[in-house]
């Protein structure tokens, strides 16, 4: 995984990123940067133009991350590469943290990423690249449905 996050910036360059492929990138970047024991305790719920959503497991978890979020926001962005994300919301929904087994896992049976991020994901001439890219993104898919 940190192979992964530390090509985004170029990766995220050479595409023609579409609001989805973004979105997957951020995901990826978030959980990087967060560390074990808060991605436990969160999950990135959606990138609204410049806005990240985390869902967070509770009140403490949103206070604590509140403070650190101009730190988490500047690892964010290094990691992407570019200033992507100006704020991170967090919200107290319980309901949306995946259990830490199951964040692990491969989640995306059936799940196809869409046709202009595999057509864009071409210019990614790592084979193995190429495809972790397109698993980002069926599991950020995934996650939403």
């Amino acid at each position: 995984m940190k192979a992964f996050v530390n090509t985004l910036p170029g990766v995220f360059d050479a595409i023609e990123a579409s609001d989805e492929v973004r979105q997957a990138f951020v995901f990826a970047a978030w959980r990087n940067i967060a560390g074990e024991q808060v991605f436990e305790r969160t999950m990135p719920l959606s990138v609204e133009e410049d806005r990240l959503v985390i869902a967070v497991s509770d009140k403490t978890w949103k206070r604590n991350l509140e403070t650190l979020a101009p730190q988490l926001i500047f690892k964010l962005n290094s990691a992407l590469g570019k200033p992507s994300v100006n704020f991170i919301e967090f919200r107290v929904s319980p309901n949306d943290i995946v259990a830490p087994v199951a964040a692990t896992e491969d989640v995306t049976y059936g799940i196809v990423p869409p046709v202009e991020l595999s057509v864009s994901s071409r210019r990614i001439r790592d084979e193995s690249l190429r495809n972790t890219v397109l698993q980002a993104a069926a599991n950020c898919l995934a996650r939403q449905r």
